[in-house]
């Protein structure tokens, strides 16, 4: 009896020991492999911020000298067609006049605008408009000099279950055809990517291409409610903090810039607190301008659509949330509606900007010349 309760017990422990040899699934591996490159709390060394850069907008190119001392300007930029040629609007005739007024000595890499879903969901379909579209970019790159693509994929519908299977293809072929010339490739990917489940893969985009840049905005949405830019800390909501784990967790830390957008959202709000229609963009020189009358107040928690943040018609003030770093300014239009305008400033961006350094990410960004 001893030796047949042995036996099992050998049987079993032989079993466990091939099982645990067979080779890991894709996702398994997937997984393994975040797990052994992903920085712990304890590895990560700080830095500081070595590399700033600046999206200049096919509408607003500055004149000669004027740019201040960014290491990288990005030319926004190229927009395709559903076959993958390049059309030719404003963003494609000033190219020019961009190189022209800025300099070599700046790192220049353009922006290939793929901004309508409809469109991306063709090209994304269809090889030959992805291989038409890629070496039509890599035509301009050469004719002007850039020295690399910022590819902007932006998906703003609800994805089929092989959308990321083909962004990453996309992606893969993008990088590939870059690097042959000796050029840069990098992708801007949404900060709440991880939030609302968007269809990247983060890792193994991060791998492809020379650098991620992380769109740390629009976390609340102007056709939504009211709401930060993007949340440094926040209770129970996604927030700054979550959003640079999970990127840091999937891409070399190195490889990371981090974008802040320099505008706010004004919503314009009925009875019940809820907006009356689409917010409006409002860059952050204007919102400085304009509302230097508000009362300043600070909170440690701004609850939005409380009553405690309603105002009279003949107030205006300026929040700072001592949490999420973000400011809100509340006020009452000529018409008796109430407004809620939330923005980023200078002060919450260099809030951010210590913890990115705290967490080795020396690079940062921000959308748009002309808007600070």
């Amino acid at each position: 009896m001893k030796k047949i309760v042995l036996s099992v017990l050998v049987i079993g422990v032989l079993t466990v020991w091939l099982i645990s040899k067979q080779p890991l699934t894709q996702e398994e591996s997937d997984k393994e492999s975040q797990k052994n490159s992903s920085p712990t709390e304890a590895t990560i060394s700080p830095v500081r911020i070595d590399s700033e850069l600046i999206f200049i907008p096919y509408w607003n190119i500055p004149s000669p000298g004027e740019i201040p001392p960014y290491e990288t300007l990005i030319y926004f930029g190229v927009t395709p067609d559903e076959n993958g040629n390049l059309k030719q609007d404003a963003g494609s005739q000033n190219i020019e006049r961009f190189i022209r007024n800025t300099s070599s000595e700046n790192e220049r890499l353009i922006t290939l605008r793929m901004l309508d879903s409809e469109t991306n969901i063709s090209i994304l379909e269809n090889k030959s408009a992805q291989e038409t579209l890629i070496s039509n970019t890599l035509q301009i790159v050469q004719q002007f000099g850039f020295d690399g693509i910022v590819l902007d994929l932006e998906m703003s519908v609800i994805p089929f279950s092989s959308t990321q299977e083909d962004i990453t293809s996309f992606v893969t072929s993008y990088a590939s055809e870059v690097k042959k010339t000796g050029k840069k490739s990098y992708i801007t990917l949404y900060g709440d990517t991880f939030y609302r489940g968007r269809p990247y893969d983060v890792h193994t985009i991060g791998n492809l291409t020379d650098g991620i840049l992380i769109m740390a905005y629009d976390f609340h949405k102007s056709r939504g409610e009211p709401g930060e830019n993007f949340p440094f800390e926040r209770d129970a909501e996604y927030d700054f903090h979550r959003m640079i784990q999970d990127f840091g967790e999937r891409v070399d830390r190195r490889k990371i810039s981090v974008i802040f957008g320099m505008y706010g959202y004004d919503w314009t709000l009925g009875d019940q607190g809820l907006p009356l229609k689409q917010a409006k963009a409002i860059p952050l020189w204007e919102i400085e301008k304009g509302y230097t009358h508000c009362d300043h107040r600070e909170s440690s928690s701004l609850i939005q659509g409380s009553k405690e943040n309603r105002v009279s018609a003949d107030s205006c003030i300026l929040h700072t949330d001592t949490n999420t770093k973000e400011k809100k300014i509340t006020y009452t239009d000529s018409e008796g509606y109430s407004h809620e305008l939330w923005y980023e400033d200078r002060e919450s961006v260099e809030v951010k900007k210590k913890y990115l350094e705290e967490q080795g990410i020396g690079s940062i960004g921000y959308w748009v010349w002309g808007y600070f």
